[in-house]
């Protein structure tokens, strides 16, 4: 990996200007911030004094924020709540110039968000307001229809499913057929009980523990997590795999027999909330921009490396990246 690490501000630089399309749940990660300096007399429960809140950028969302801030251009199609939450969103994605033309709002169902109460860089509780019944025929068919007009202008499709009900069987057969139409690459970071949807997509994203599930196995040895890679291969016909495994960094599978295993380059972990998003948004920046997938997924590598060591949803930049590049060069020289 020394190679890379030199070449990591060449890399850096072919990311700039490229496009994705992001597919997904979008949401928004509220964060309130505060104290405990006490037990509530009503419950056993800390009462947590506010200092301040902090709305951000969730899920496909997410996604899109951190390819923007990585240099590239994003394209978002999504739905959103005909609420307040959900005109925060679509104004503050507009603000910061990423589509929104392929958002649909739906008055049936709410903007998801999640609020995270954190007391002394400690997570206290999540309250999810969602709703996760799967999307009406006609929002697919309104969703298909902007990915198309969008494919042929964007380098990579992401889809980004949290569950809360956008990638539908019938949606993910769709968008995979059009991205085979313009020739594509579709990158997916997956949810454990969708897995049998993704097939035939280029690259996977799971954590550990979605690949163990994914495959059927227990994961407790090196044999066992290059016996899961494959037969998640076989089962999805998809071109590759990349499984995250924390600090023991990513396996790549190429096809039905390689694999290759890259190291973990995180300084110290905070928060991994957001980490998920980070490697599938660079992975795809970085196809998009015709870098290969063993490139991609070294980029990806150091920048999850990088927001784990930050609290809350954090989008990676191209000076962090840059940063951690340097000092790579200098634990390696």
């Amino acid at each position: 990996m020394t190679n890379m690490i030199e070449r990591g501000d060449e890399l850096l630089a072919k990311l700039k200007g490229n496009k994705v399309l992001v597919i997904g749940d979008l949401m928004i990660d509220e964060y309130i911030w505060g104290g405990v300096t006490r037990v509530s007399p009503e419950a056993p429960v800390p009462i947590v004094g506010v200092t301040s809140e902090t709305l951000r950028l969730g899920g496909a969302a997410n996604v899109a924020h951190n390819i923007l801030s990585l240099g590239g251009q994003v394209e978002v199609c999504g739905v959103l709540g005909d609420d307040q939450m959900g005109r925060w969103m679509r104004s503050d994605l507009k603000k910061k110039n990423i589509g929104v033309r392929g958002i649909v709002t739906s008055t049936g169902r709410p903007t998801t968000v999640k609020t995270r109460v954190i007391a002394h860089d400690q997570q206290v509780v999540r309250v999810d307001k969602e709703v996760t019944t799967p999307l009406d025929r006609a929002d697919e068919e309104v969703i298909l229809g902007s990915a198309e007009s969008f494919l042929g202008e964007c380098g990579c499709v992401v889809v980004s499913d949290y569950a809360k009900g956008v990638i539908t069987p019938t949606l993910m057969r769709g968008l995979v057929d059009l991205a085979k139409k313009y020739s594509v690459p579709v990158a997916v970071d997956p949810k454990i009980n969708q897995f049998s949807i993704y097939k035939g997509v280029t690259v996977l994203t799971p954590n550990l523990f979605e690949a163990a599930a994914g495959a059927g196995l227990v994961i407790d040895s090196m044999e066992a997590l290059v016996e899961a890679g494959h037969r998640i291969i076989r089962k999805l016909g998809c071109a590759y795999l990349i499984i995250t495994r924390g600090d023991q960094g990513m396996t790549l599978f190429s096809g039905r027999k390689d694999y290759s295993h890259i190291e973990a380059y995180s300084r110290q972990v905070y928060d991994v909330t957001g980490a998920g998003d980070t490697v599938i948004s660079t992975l795809s920046l970085a196809l998009a921009s015709g870098l290969s997938m063993e490139e991609g997924a070294y980029l990806a590598n150091v920048a999850a490396g990088v927001v784990v060591g930050e609290v809350g949803t954090v989008p990676i930049s191209t000076e962090q990246m840059r940063l951690r590049f340097r000092d790579l060069a200098r634990l390696s020289s």
